[in-house]
């Protein structure tokens, strides 16, 4: 089976003045990325998936005055503390699928395990040192990259439930799946992310539209995201440990020759927390745009 998945991501940020830059700071973050895939079926059970990823994170600095902090740049180009390049990180995952109705009504369970390996686009040095005495930062430096540079284990779990009712309130499709990610080690440069999980809860409901251009299926769904408070070089960084709700409403259109295409978008306004001494803001939203194409071919050197 072929995949890509593109993805778009827009954040409009601003916070409070920080030491040494006493005015407001504010811009955005535009995010980027591709990644096709390939996944082989090993056995009736057993698939194996690679993907690579690519893409582009462009800041839009909006401030007033000069900042140490942020300015126009992108993920392409080298910084003091940064290495600029297209490829983000590659994933491997193996799954099996452990139990399965077939085109019947019923449950589907998969177990994953996957490897994720990190690009060079990562950060050298962290962003967050800063003098002792005045908290000014010591020297210009990004905060961005496409990969943070750490090798990590994906465990994956994935249960879904296919119902033949026709009610139109109840989903023909839903359940859920959760990722772990557990990095293996810190970065080459000092950068330890902590373990994130991730959870995607979805409803799908058919439409029973018989036009080929409206989508067949709607899908509603909600993305859980937690992640651990980082370090650097031993060091914890400013940012705390992040619980993040995300709703998500997509679309789905299927064709027996092309394949399938789904069109997701998701929305997400950040309020500052209580502890957040920089009064920390943000907007965001994202579209996705995916493709799925099973092949009718088998590689003859893979089965014997």
């Amino acid at each position: 089976m072929l995949t890509a998945d593109y993805n778009y991501q827009y954040i409009d940020w601003d916070h409070d003045p920080i030491p040494g830059e006493d005015f407001d700071h504010l811009g955005n973050l535009v995010t980027n990325t591709i990644s096709p895939a390939v996944t082989l079926g090993l056995s009736n059970f057993l698939n194996l998936t690679f993907k690579k990823t690519f893409g582009i994170r462009s800041m839009d600095w909006m401030g007033l005055e000069n900042s140490v902090h942020h300015r126009d740049e992108t993920s392409l180009t080298n910084f003091k503390n940064a290495h600029g390049n297209i490829l983000g990180d590659t994933d491997i995952l193996l799954k099996y699928l452990l139990t399965n109705t077939g085109s019947e009504s019923g449950s589907r369970i998969f177990l994953g395990l996957g490897l994720t390996i990190p690009s060079n686009s990562v950060l050298t040095k962290s962003p967050y040192l800063s003098d002792e005495n005045t908290g000014e930062a010591l020297e210009e430096h990004r905060h961005f990259s496409l990969s943070d540079g750490c090798y990590k284990m994906n465990y994956e779990f994935q249960y879904y439930v296919k119902s033949n009712s026709n009610y139109f309130l109840l989903p023909s499709f839903y359940g859920f799946s959760l990722n772990y990610f557990d990095p293996i080690d810190e970065s080459q440069y000092g950068y330890d992310p902590g373990p994130s999980l991730v959870n995607v809860t979805s409803f799908l409901y058919r439409t029973n539209f018989n036009k080929r251009f409206l989508p067949k299926a709607i899908n509603i769904g909600v993305i859980f995201t937690r992640s651990e408070a980082s370090r650097w070089n031993g060091k914890k960084s400013p940012i705390e440990e992040m619980n993040l709700f995300i709703p998500s409403l997509g679309f789905n259109w299927v064709d027996d020759n092309l394949g399938s295409f789904n069109l997701n978008i998701r929305y997400m306004k950040s309020a500052p927390l209580q502890s957040d001494k920089l009064n920390n803001n943000s907007t965001s939203y994202g579209v996705s745009l995916g493709y799925r194409k099973v092949l009718d071919y088998t590689i003859p050197w893979l089965y014997w």
